[in-house]
């Protein structure tokens, strides 16, 4: 999928559906959930929900066309927006098989310290990292995000 290097596939199952046959709005949501977890693992190297400090605030769907039972998305994830305290990604999810846009979304999550119940700035590693997955340098990336 150009232009995102963190990439995922899933095949809809009869539980995503909804009572209309096609996949439920609620179902593309928790595609996007298992997007970021594919991410902060490129980002970490490894996954432990004691590793994940962001939390998410806010989150966009846009539905293009529906997808059905036995379908394969394909769903791009990517840095979208660096900022003191957040950072954004953007979402993509097509049909495998014809290459059909089914949605785009966006969220923005906040860094945040669970223990001390308060947000905390994005800080240099973090950054350096999201870079890295991005393939850009880090001013690169900024600049793409409308942050350099």
């Amino acid at each position: 999928m150009e232009g995102y290097r963190v990439v995922l596939e899933h095949e809809i199952l009869f539980r995503d559906l909804d009572a209309l046959g096609h996949v439920n709005n609620v179902a593309f949501i928790a595609f996007m959930e298992d997007a970021r977890v594919q991410y902060w693992k490129a980002l970490r190297r490894e996954i432990s929900t004691k590793r994940i400090d962001f939390i998410l605030a806010e989150l966009t769907c846009r539905y293009h066309s529906p997808a059905h039972f036995g379908e394969t998305l394909v769903i791009g994830i990517r840095a979208a927006d660096l900022g003191h305290k957040s950072f954004g990604f953007e979402y993509r999810m097509d049909d495998k098989a014809t290459g059909r846009l089914v949605v785009q979304g966006r969220s923005v999550q906040v860094m945040y310290d669970y223990e001390g119940q308060q947000s905390i700035p994005l800080d240099e590693l973090t950054r350096k990292a999201m870079a890295a997955v991005e393939g850009l340098p880090l001013a690169r990336l900024l600049e793409a995000t409308g942050k350099g």
